[in-house]
């Protein structure tokens, strides 16, 4: 019989971080030989009736005497932990995979979590930092897995004229803690200097209580587009980013661990101005021109450095350039030993 590996997690429908990020690692697991299990907790929320029938899919995984991988936000791996502990032996062929950048916090709220998971075989962190803060708390089962890309289909970065506008791009939720609101700022001083030409286009789901507000704004921006959501399973996402020159990611989500953005921009690349939410400086090392990192006042930020790539092309082409010359750290060839010995 093939050695099976249950990977607990939640799948597309719909695409974002998580979601993604769970059918990526679950291609790798396949391409090494893996026969894999997708348990899809998602499916309790899509159809409360299919509650037990998931659950007893995790129950006979625990019960099983195969690898198991969870990767799921927080609080839906302590409700499924919670039942793990029934099977305490199971704890030994567990892996659990972190999504976003508060982890730390999670296991001091839940101290059961905090428990079984001293008995896992590993804990799989997005950052350096990450790991530290864990290793300080006293675990000792912690490694570096930094949300990786497949580097098939990357870009050399898009080389623009000199009076060519620039290429700005927005591609993310379009919410106010991802910082939309500070690109309304910036895009009135944009627009109101007049000096600078470019075009800005949104790629994402628009939450719904800033719906309003958002479609708004983009009615009254003669240089901005709204262009949905995009589709990664049609068109090739490095691709599409490519064509642009300047990524804006000001968030200000405490989640955030390694954007998978972030990593797709330096694919494609990009180069990128973000807000040093949680480990952001450790993904744009901003002392190797990997891009740029904001402090305080993002609106006037942005523009200074906008109004800098303007005037000097050269400055721009070689961040892009480092951006894309960065992707290394982050490419799924670099971690397949990680995932050949799980």
């Amino acid at each position: 019989m093939d050695k099976k590996c249950y990977v607990i997690g939640v799948y597309p429908p719909p695409y974002g971080g998580a979601t993604v990020k769970c059918k990526l690692f679950c291609e790798m697991l396949r391409k090494g030989g893996e026969n894999v299990k997708q348990i899809d907790i998602y499916e309790m929320s899509r159809d409360k009736k299919r509650i037990p029938f998931v659950l007893n899919k995790c129950i006979k995984a625990f019960r099983s005497k195969s690898e198991i991988v969870y990767c799921l936000d927080s609080k839906r791996l302590w409700m499924i932990m919670s039942l793990q502990s029934i099977f305490k032996q199971s704890f030994n062929r567990t892996t659990v995979l972190v999504i976003g950048g508060v982890f730390h916090e999670t296991v001091l709220e839940y101290k059961r979590l905090g428990r079984n998971l001293k008995l896992v075989k590993g804990i799989w962190v997005e950052t350096e930092g990450m790991k530290q803060k864990l290793v300080d708390m006293g675990y000792d089962n912690i490694e570096v897995f930094p949300n990786p890309k497949s580097e098939i289909g990357c870009c050399e970065p898009r080389v623009s004229k000199e009076k060519d506008p620039l290429r700005l791009l927005f591609f993310s939720q379009i919410s106010k803690e991802k910082g939309v609101k500070d690109i309304i700022k910036l895009v009135h001083v944009l627009d109101s200097s007049k000096d600078i030409k470019y075009s800005l286009d949104f790629y994402g789901q628009i939450v719904e209580e800033f719906k309003k507000e958002f479609e708004e704004f983009v009615s009254k921006s003669p240089n901005v587009r709204y262009c949905g959501v995009f589709d990664s399973t049609k068109s090739s996402v490095y691709k599409k980013l490519n064509e642009y020159d300047i990524l804006l990611f000001p968030t200000h989500w405490k989640g955030e661990g390694v954007p998978g953005i972030l990593v797709e921009a330096k694919m494609a690349g990009l180069a990128v101005i973000a807000s040093p939410m949680n480990f952001n400086a450790e993904i744009i090392r901003e002392d190797k021109d990997e891009g740029f990192l904001l402090k305080k006042d993002y609106p006037n930020e942005m523009l200074e450095i906008i109004q800098k790539c303007m005037r000097d092309k050269k400055l721009l082409e070689h961040i892009k350039l480092e951006s894309y010359r960065s992707r290394k750290r982050y490419a799924i060839s670099e971690y397949e030993k990680m995932i050949k010995d799980l």
